[in-house]
């Protein structure tokens, strides 16, 4: 039914972006860094902000609030996903820390990012977005 067990509980990151806060499984937050100016990518949609090199890998910077439609934020700090195909930036204006995430892992939404995004669940003391890192990371990695 989506529901999180309590024996299934993992850890997460959970930060915002703007107004809208997230969460990512902790196992795969690698760091939080504050990213140097960026190196825009020709052609690309707005939500990729551009690439930066970091400790010897070029890591894409992704505005989750542009890519779910919720408005830019400017911020200067990223949440670093790494997964076993790569690492991408997420955007994060605040963070608040890792924290156990109870509630629901239903999909947000029935077509793009949001069947990437799970909920409603409630994470440091606050409602999140759950991200589905390898989800989200084939989603743009087609193109979106």
């Amino acid at each position: 039914m989506g529901l999180i067990e309590p024996e299934a509980r993992q850890s997460y990151l959970v930060f915002a972006c703007g107004s809208s806060w997230y969460a990512v499984p902790a196992e795969s937050a690698a760091e939080v860094v504050t990213f140097p100016e960026l190196t825009r990518v020709p052609g690309s949609p707005a939500h990729l902000l551009g690439v930066f090199a970091h400790r010897g890998e070029v890591i894409p910077v992704v505005d989750i609030g542009l890519l779910v439609g919720k408005g830019s934020q400017s911020t200067r700090r990223a949440v670093l996903v790494r997964l076993p195909r790569g690492t991408l930036a997420l955007t994060a204006s605040t963070v608040a820390g890792v924290s156990p995430v109870t509630g629901s892992l239903e999909p947000l939404g029935a077509s793009g990012v949001h069947v990437h995004l799970r909920g409603p669940a409630k994470g440091a003391q606050r409602d999140v977005a759950v991200i589905e890192p390898e989800g989200l990371f084939d989603y743009l990695s087609q193109g979106a």
